[in-house]
C-alpha cells in the first residue's frame, strides 16, 4: 500500500458530517476511482486512527459499512481488502457459470455438496413437464471465484447417464450435458431478491440475512425438451443483472 494514498485521506472534526460518514466516503472514492484496486489490502483500522488521530471505534463504524455495502472484506488473521465489484450479467445469451466466467478471464471452481439420483419432488416433475415420478439427478454446488465463494447452484437435471468423475473432469454441467450428445437451445429464467438463511450465509461466507440474488432456470434442448431446473444464489455483492429495452 502506497503511503501517498493515505495522505489523500483527511477529516474535518469541524464538520456537520459525521467522521465515520467522511471516511467512509473517501475510501469509497478511492476504490471506485480505481486508486484501490480489488483484492489489494486496506490499512488496518489501528493505522488509520492513529493517522486520522480519531478513535479505533470510528474507523471501525466507517469500515462495518463499507462491509455491509459490499466494497470490502475482512479475512481473519490477514486484514481488510478491497471487494471485487459487481459483474455484469445481461440476460441474452444462454451460457453456463464456467463459460461466463472464463468470458472474463476469471478462473472458477467449484465444490460439488451433492451429487445424486433421486425421485423428482413435485414441484420439479411440472417444471420438467416428467408427467410422472421418476429418477433425476439432484446436483448442489458451490461456486467459486479465483477461491472465493460467490454462488450456491442447486440443479435437477432430467438425465440418468451422467457421471460424478466425468463433471469434476470438465468442471461445467453444461460441457457434461454436451459430451453426452445434448444440445442446449434455449431456457427462461425468473430473478429475485432473497435474504440468507443460516446454511446459505455459512457456504457463501456472508452474514445470515444478508441481500442475495436468487434466479431460477428452466433450460430446453433442441427439441424442445426440458433438461434441467436450476436455482442458482448469488452474493448480491458479486453478480448484478443487466437488461437492454428498447421503445
Amino acid at each position: 500500500m502506497s503511503e501517498n494514498i493515505l495522505t489523500r485521506i483527511t477529516v474535518d472534526k469541524e464538520a456537520a458530517m459525521p467522521i465515520y460518514q467522511q471516511l467512509q466516503g473517501q475510501i469509497e472514492a478511492l476504490i471506485a476511482d480505481g486508486t484501490w484496486q480489488a483484492k489489494e489490502p486496506l490499512p488496518s483500522e489501528t493505522v488509520l486512527a492513529e493517522r486520522l488521530g480519531i478513535s479505533v471505534m470510528t474507523v471501525r463504524q466507517a469500515m462495518g459499512q463499507l462491509v455491509n455495502k459490499g466494497l470490502i472484506y475482512r479475512e481473519k488473521g490477514r486484514g481488510t481488502f478491497v471487494a471485487p465489484q459487481p459483474l455484469d450479467h445481461h440476460l441474452q445469451r444462454l451460457e453456463s457459470f464456467s463459460e461466463d466466467m472464463r468470458a472474463r478471464s476469471l478462473e472458477p471452481a467449484s465444490q460439488t455438496l451433492v451429487f445424486k439420483y433421486m425421485t423428482a419432488p413435485e414441484h420439479v416433475i411440472t417444471a420438467l413437464d416428467l408427467g410422472a415420478p421418476r429418477d433425476v439427478l439432484y446436483l448442489k454446488r458451490l461456486r467459486l471465484v479465483e477461491d472465493r465463494p460467490v454462488a450456491l447452484h442447486e440443479a435437477y437435471v432430467n438425465r440418468r447417464d451422467l457421471q460424478r468423475d466425468k463433471l469434476e473432469e470438465l468442471g461445467s454441467l453444461y460441457a457434461l450435458l454436451e459430451s453426452v450428445g445434448v444440445e442446449l437451445a434455449e431456457a427462461v429464467e425468473t430473478l429475485e431478491a432473497i435474504a440468507a438463511n443460516a446454511e446459505t450465509a455459512r457456504l457463501l461466507r456472508v452474514l445470515r440475512g444478508a441481500p442475495l440474488l436468487k434466479a431460477t432456470r428452466i433450460t430446453w434442448d433442441r427439441d424442445h425438451s426440458p433438461v434441467e431446473l436450476v436455482t442458482a444464489t448469488y452474493r448480491a455483492d458479486f453478480y448484478r443483472y443487466t437488461v437492454k429495452l428498447r421503445r
